[in-house]
């Protein structure tokens, strides 16, 4: 069962993914929460609807850290294109699993830029190079490795741009599904250079 910081918070969250910072209230959040709407309630847990935010925000921070933590890991013994398939599809999953902190971000980026930076700090600068290291690592044949961090900056941004467009248009692009999309970014980066 929930406290009803938790429900508070799921409340906050769902609203704010909807309408926006500026267009949710604090009688909003207390109602969703199943609090008395204007009872002021929600003081009792929080000073401030930027209070509120800032902590949706740290735990769906941590949500994602600790989603990235179920990588599967380790050295490649068979095929690293089939290898690499399935952690390309472990992002994909992974940025589905994010999707409300995308969403936080995607809305509210300009309103709480230091909140911005320490995402792009936890999951993008660290996530590439925490990947990096296990590309290099675990898949060491493959090319592009004399700058992994590049080569995930790629990869990122190629796994980021489909989940957009899936989430966008609702549909993947062309119809490609993630595992086949998975599969031709594994051939294309595990591909032979001259």
């Amino acid at each position: 069962m929930s406290t009803t910081r938790e429900r508070v918070l799921d409340a906050a969250l769902a609203l704010i993914q909807k309408r926006g910072f500026g267009g949710t209230t604090v009688t909003d959040i207390e109602e969703l929460a199943g609090l008395s709407p204007g009872s002021g309630s929600f003081y009792r847990h929080f000073r401030s609807k930027e209070d509120v935010f800032c902590e949706v925000f740290e735990r769906e921070l941590g949500h994602a850290q600790r989603h990235r933590e179920s990588f599967e890991r380790g050295p490649v013994t068979a095929d690293p294109c089939e290898a690499l398939t399935r952690r390309l599809l472990q992002q994909l999953e992974y940025l589905s699993q994010i999707r409300p902190l995308i969403t936080l971000l995607a809305r509210e980026h300009g309103r709480f830029p230091e909140l911005t930076r320490k995402v792009r700090s936890a999951l993008l600068d660290e996530g590439i190079a925490e990947e990096a290291e296990h590309l290099t690592r675990d898949l060491p044949a493959l090319p592009g490795d004399e700058d992994p961090h590049a080569l995930l900056a790629v990869v990122v941004s190629a796994l980021t741009g489909y989940h957009l467009s899936r989430e966008f248009f609702g549909r993947p692009p062309a119809d490609i599904d993630p595992a086949r999309f998975a599969a031709a970014l594994a051939a294309l980066l595990a591909a032979p250079r001259d």
